[in-house]
Parts: structure tokens; sequence; C-alpha cells
């Protein structure tokens, strides 16, 4: 070893021993690299550091802090690197996660990573599987081969406290400075320009623990009191109508006309095309694209303006996990209203089998509890199921009805090669190869979710009931493209429509996604609930958003002023699948035991005194049992079980008696 590379060993030891010095300077690459990761460009973290020193500094400071804790740990190569693969790890989640979907990984992401396991085929192929478990099996080797082979390091605690302090004090100061300043907003309207302006790992930290609504300065009784005497809290007046209301929100669906660069062979989306130009209509102004359904499924249900939470939160996976809110469900309650929800998916993506119940719906019917449905190339249930479902629980019901159904048809991600059994419609206008077949793959999928819009209006009109139907699309696809190839200003627009099988006024009106539940029971004369008077009375008022702010603090963080002091609403006592599942009977046919009954589904499971059996899904009406062991006296139930392993109901229990088995044709008859 020469006299010059003795001299770079010094040089880097050095640095090594220094919390500051290699505090400052690890962290100062991983942001560079974290950044280009995030922007899919090499010079990203350059132009990051470029266009926004300032918050360049932030995020080098958080990693700065985190890395200057190593020099209290003597494993401090071991240390560092798990700090090195904690941050840069997130940062490559996160720039795989940008290649599927439009928004950044959230800390929110990984609360619902058990539900998203069940779908990940759908995003990466076989090989991509096995090679991601491969690296994150080498990653762990890795990790614990360093932990076993590393050498301690001596320990100067009063050197590395002095570090760390100076480097979170200086963090600390610069993140309270920016954010007082009003540099750093409150509240992340766009969260894709948030990232990039803020920086993945400041804004992903704030994911984690930005939760809830703030206290707003003048909250108090009196500031509440006020707003209450404002729109009005008098006894409801008797709606002028009470039709069955059936919201029905579309999985990334938009009239993809309105991507001007762009011609179809046909016009993919004919029946929505028409209802706009006869029904109710109108922009509506949606909290994310992309991704995050369930948060325009919670402003549209409960009115509340989902800006005011956290970063990237989720209503769903938080708050509503344990408590109850006011929403139309509530509202229409009130009114003699039964509210059923369905979802063409697993019942517990978003937790909606625990959120819907502290949204007052009576039942809730998810992809466990429906038989018999199409699937699309890419696994996902097609919309046109939803449509048997929707009439058959109106059916089953005498009272009037409130239908909110979430199709998941248009989910992305959009294949940029052929897959086996797809259908396209031609697009011009894309000369990229890939992106132009995800967009004629995009488009054949909303022609057939506007088949399903057009199938469900004939059934409804066929009812003798009346019937409003709200139609509107969750977010804009997840899909390539700029604003600018848009007729529209934004992404964050979506649009709906308004149809009735009676005559109605016509009125075309922009919207925020949280006016509209509102909007609809103005048109009926209805006036339930308090957000919907705010909505209704008072939104061309100047103050109108912080009314709105105040009273929504009030009521899920705050004192519950406006009620009185005390919750109204407790969560309902939900029935899953709008029909009930029941066994009949067992019986032993040619050395096979079968459970009869109605109702079944793929994911029926038979569980023997509480132990699960080997279940073969014949028909609605017979379960083919795989174990041979039934006693007389054995506790028999039928639970549906989700893909990732949930339950999400179960049967009354049926003892089982020799005695009592019906004749072997049973079995035929069940099938038939």
């Amino acid at each position: 070893m020469n006299k010059n590379e003795k001299k770079w060993i010094r040089i880097w030891r050095r640095i090594w021993n220094s919390p500051w010095l290699f505090g400052l300077l690890g962290s100062f690459c991983m942001v560079l690299l974290i950044e280009s990761l995030s922007r899919h460009t090499f010079w990203g973290g350059v132009l990051f550091l470029v266009q926004e020193p300032v918050n360049f500094l932030m995020n080098w400071l958080i990693i700065a802090a985190f890395l200057s804790l190593t020099y209290f740990i003597p494993k401090r190569i071991f240390a560092q690197a798990l700090v090195a693969l904690v941050f840069v790890g997130l940062g490559i989640i996160n720039c795989v996660l940008l290649y599927t979907r439009v928004t950044p990984l959230e800390a929110v992401d990984f609360s619902i990573l058990r539900t998203g396991i069940s779908i990940v085929n759908i995003y990466l192929t076989m090989l991509q599987l096995i090679l991601c478990a491969a690296a994150i099996l080498a990653v762990i080797a890795g990790l614990v081969l360093l932990f076993v082979k590393s050498p301690k390091s001596s320990v100067r605690p009063g050197v590395a406290a002095a570090s760390f302090g100076g480097i979170a004090v200086c963090a600390a100061a610069l993140i309270t400075g920016l954010t007082f300043s009003g540099a750093i907003p409150a509240n992340f309207a766009d969260l894709n320009k948030a990232y990039d302006t803020y920086g993945f790992t400041y804004c992903f930290s704030r994911s984690i623990f930005d939760r809830g609504i703030p206290k707003p300065e003048d909250y108090s009784a009196y500031t509440i009191e006020e707003i209450l005497s404002t729109i009005g809290s008098e006894e409801n007046q008797k709606p002028e109508q009470t039709p069955n209301i059936i919201m029905v929100q579309l999985e990334s669906f938009m009239d993809i006309n309105l991507f001007s660069h762009l011609t179809f062979a046909t016009n993919p989306v004919p029946n929505f095309t028409k209802l706009k130009e006869t029904c109710s209509t109108g922009k509506l102004y949606v909290p994310t694209v992309g991704a995050g359904t369930a948060n325009t499924e919670f402003e549209v249900l409960t009115g509340m303006n989902l800006d005011e939470f956290g970063t990237g939160e989720y209503p769903y996976k938080t708050f509503l996990q344990e408590k109850s809110c006011e929403s139309i469900c509530y509202n229409l309650r009130e009114l003699g209203y039964v509210s059923q929800g369905f979802h063409n998916n697993t019942g517990t993506f978003y937790s909606r089998h625990i959120a819907y119940k502290n949204l007052g719906f009576d039942t809730f019917t998810p992809l466990e509890y429906m038989s018999g449905y199409p699937v699309n190339p890419l696994g996902w249930a097609k919309d046109a199921c939803l449509t048997d479902q929707i009439i058959g629980a109106m059916e089953t019901t005498e009272e009037q009805d409130f239908v909110f159904a979430v199709s998941v048809q248009g989910h992305g991600k959009y294949p940029s090669e052929p897959v086996e059994g797809e259908k396209l419609i031609s697009i011009d206008g894309i000369e990229d190869a890939e992106l132009c077949h995800q967009f004629e793959y995009y488009a054949y999928q909303l022609w057939e979710m506007d088949q399903f819009i057009g199938e469900l209006i004939e059934a409804l009109e066929a009812m003798d009931e009346d019937c409003v139907l709200v139609l509107y699309g969750d977010h804009q696809p997840s899909l390539e493209y700029d604003v600018e190839d848009l007729s529209i200003d934004s992404k964050y627009i979506s649009e709906y429509v308004i149809w009735t099988n009676y005559p109605a006024e016509r009125e075309v009106r922009d919207i925020e996604a949280y006016q509209l539940s509102a909007l609809v029971k103005e048109s009926l004369g209805m006036e339930n609930g308090l957000l919907t008077k705010l909505h209704q009375r008072y939104c061309e008022n100047d103050d109108y958003l912080d009314a709105l702010r105040m009273l929504q603090y009030d009521m899920l963080y705050g004192d519950m002023l406006a009620y009185g002091g005390a919750g109204i609403y407790t969560p309902v006592d939900m029935q899953m699948g709008f029909r009930e599942i029941q066994i009949h009977h067992a019986t032993y046919v040619e050395g096979r035991y079968y459970i009869v009954g109605e109702n079944f589904t793929k994911s029926s499971q038979v569980y023997i005194n509480d132990h699960g059996a080997d279940t073969t899904f014949i028909s609605d009406t017979v379960l083919l049992l795989s174990d041979d062991a039934l006693q007389e006296g054995d506790q028999i139930t039928v639970r549906q079980i989700t893909g990732d392993f949930i339950e999400l109901g179960s049967t009354k229990a049926y003892i089982y008696t020799k005695s009592q088995e019906p004749h072997a044709a049973t079995i035929d008859e069940a099938e038939d």
C-alpha cells in the first residue's frame, strides 16, 4: 500500500469516526439517491438540491439525525447499514410504486399491506415476485451476517450525544420555522406535488405522524353556536320526495373523450355521454388521482373535506376504525331508509368491513358474498355483476333504499403488452406503443363499465318505485399523461350525473366531492344532518370552509358541542351480505360429507367445532368436505374467509345428527 492510499484511508477513518462528518456526508448522498429514485431520473437529486435547497437541507438533516444515532451502538457498521437500508429501501419501494400508480408511497400503504398481498399478482409477474422474494431474503441474510461479523467500535457517548442533539435541534428548528412561516403548508392538497417540492423523506415521515384535524384557534362553544344559528339547527322538514337513492362510484372512470389529442375507433362511453347531455351533471373535484378510492368515497358519504386531515391519511384506517360519524346513511335512516353497501372486491380492502359499520350501513356485500361474477383479463371482477346485486338487495326490503356501490373493474395497473383474453378499442394520437396499449386496454374497460351503466338504468326503469341514480368516477386513471392533454384544467376532476326514472329538472353545477350527497338530498327536499345543512345553506359564504373545518373538528376530535356535548351516532350491527347464508343440513353420500344450504360462495369455508375443514365449493347450495370425520353432535358453521384470511361473517351453528340426514338425492336436488 503506497503513501497516497494510506493517506486516503486515514482521511476516511477520520470522517467515519466523526458523527458530524459521516452523518452529514452519508445523509447527503442518501438524499441525492432517494430523490433521484423518486423522480425516475439519474439527476433527480441534483435537481431537487438546485430547485429546493432549503427543503433539500431539511431532508438532509432528518436522515443525518438518524445516522448520528448509530454512534451510540458498538456494532456501528451494522447500525449504519440498517439506517441506510430503511431510508434507501423506502425510496426504492416508492420508485417501483410510482411505476404502477400515480401517488407516492405513504405510511398508510403499510397498513393495507396485508390486503395488498392478495392482489400483488396483478401488479407483478411471477418472475418479479420471485426476484423480490429473493432480494428480501438476501437483504435479511446480509444483515444477519453483518451483525455477526462486523467488529465493535468504541462508543464516545458525549460526542455521540452532542452530534445527535445538534443535528436534531437544527432539523426541528428548520421544520418548525418553515411550518410556522407558511413555507410548508398545513395541508397538502396535491400529494404528488408536495413530495416533489418538500422531498420524499420529509413527506413520508409526516405521513406517519400527521393524523386527524388540528384544533382551530377559535374553537369554542360560542363559535359552534354561531355556526349552528347561521345554518339553522331547527327540526328537519318533511322531504318532498323519498325515492330510492343509488350511488355508484366507478373505479378510475372518466369520459376518455376529455383527452383532447386522442381519437377513438368508437366512443368508449356512449351511455355516460348521453347522460351528461340529458341529466343533471357537472365537474366533481375529488381529493385524489390515480389511487385513493376510499378517500373520494369518504368525502361523498360524510360530507367532510379530506384536506383538513393528516398527510396521506385514510379516515377508513384511522378514526373510523373506532368511532362513528355523521354520514348520508345516518341522515337517511332518520327518514326510514335502509342503507346497503356493495363492492365487487374484497371486503377488507381499506377495512371497509369495519368502517362501514361506523358509517351507518345496515348491510355490506363485498365480493366474498357474490357468486358467478366474471373477471377481466387482470382478474378484477367486472362491474356488470353489481346490477343483480343492487336490484336483488332492493327487492328484499320494504323500506326505501340507499344503495352505495363501489366498482373495481377499471382498476390499474393497465398492461403495456397484450395479455390473455384482452379486448381493445383502437386509439390514434399516442406514439409510444406501450402507452398506447395501456390506453386501448383502459378504453375497453371503460366501454364495459359504460355497458353496466346502461344495464343498471334499464333494470331501474323496470322497477315500480321511484329511483335516483348517481354515477361518478372516484379519480382519473393511473396512466402517464399531462394535464395539458386534457380539455379540463386539473387531474383532480371527475364528473357526475344524476339520473331519475321520473321527470326531474336538469341542473349543471360544478361541486366538490364532499358536496355531492348534500346536492342530491337538496334536489329531493332533504336537509337531515348538520353538514348537509352547512353545504346546502352556507356554501356561498366566505368563511364556509372555516365553518366546515370547525364542525369536522368538533364532531371527530372536539367536545361534540354541535351535538350537545355527546355523540349521537353509534356503530350499526351491520349484516355482511344482503342475503343470509344458511346451513340446512349435512349429509353423507358415497363416502363424502356435503353441507347443504343457501347463498354459499367460493369464499365459504366450513368450520367443525371452530376448526377449519378443507372445503370445496360445488354450488351456491352445496359445499363438499374433504375431511371424513363428522361426528354426532359436531357443531358446524360456514364462514366467509377473505384472501388475506380474515373472517367476515359466519352462519348460525348447525349441530350434526346422523338421524337427521336426508336422503342422498338431496345433493342432486340442491345442485340443480
